[in-house]
């Protein structure tokens, strides 16, 4: 009797568990034809982690076992803007993928950063112009990780 009690309560704790109704429309709709702009942006390079060092010459070292390592075929971003060029989607990344939300932009002659945040999110992507990198980010930490690299500061890179 107390295994099929318990038995019971199993069964019914896995049927509430999957009756729950999904929470799929958190977020508004996006209109796509307030999106007139497309702009490809080309990716030549990856970052990647590993744990011990690797000794390439195709690697480039951005230290704490982080590299930018080229990828095996050519490929672009594609994303979509707003005619003043404050907002974009994202609409083929093969690379760097992550959420798909309606990003602010931040452009320079450097780098684009598409950003995104709520009260509950921080997430974005970072394009280098003159690397041709593309980096995806959930957090204010990882973001700052890839901004405090060497290669990718301003000042680092004004000298050169």
């Amino acid at each position: 009797m107390k295994r099929f009690i318990l038995s019971l309560v199993f069964v019914l704790v896995a049927t509430f568990g999957f009756a729950q109704a999904p929470r799929m429309n958190r977020f508004e709709p996006i209109d796509f034809n307030k999106y007139e702009m497309v702009d490809s942006l080309p990716i030549e390079r990856i970052m990647i982690h590993f744990e011990k060092e690797i000794d390439n010459e195709d690697f480039i070292d951005l230290g704490s076992g982080d590299y930018m390592a080229p990828v095996p075929h050519k490929d672009n971003m594609v994303i979509r803007l707003t005619s003043d060029k404050t907002k974009a989607i994202v609409t083929h990344n093969s690379y760097a993928f992550g959420r798909h939300f309606e990003f602010n932009v931040k452009d320079n002659e450097k780098r684009i950063v598409l950003w995104y945040q709520d009260k509950n999110i921080y997430c974005g992507y970072i394009y280098d112009k003159k690397y041709k990198v593309c980096k995806y980010f959930e957090s204010k930490k990882e973001y700052n990780r890839f901004m405090r690299r060497p290669f990718f500061r301003e000042r680092f890179n004004d000298h050169k």
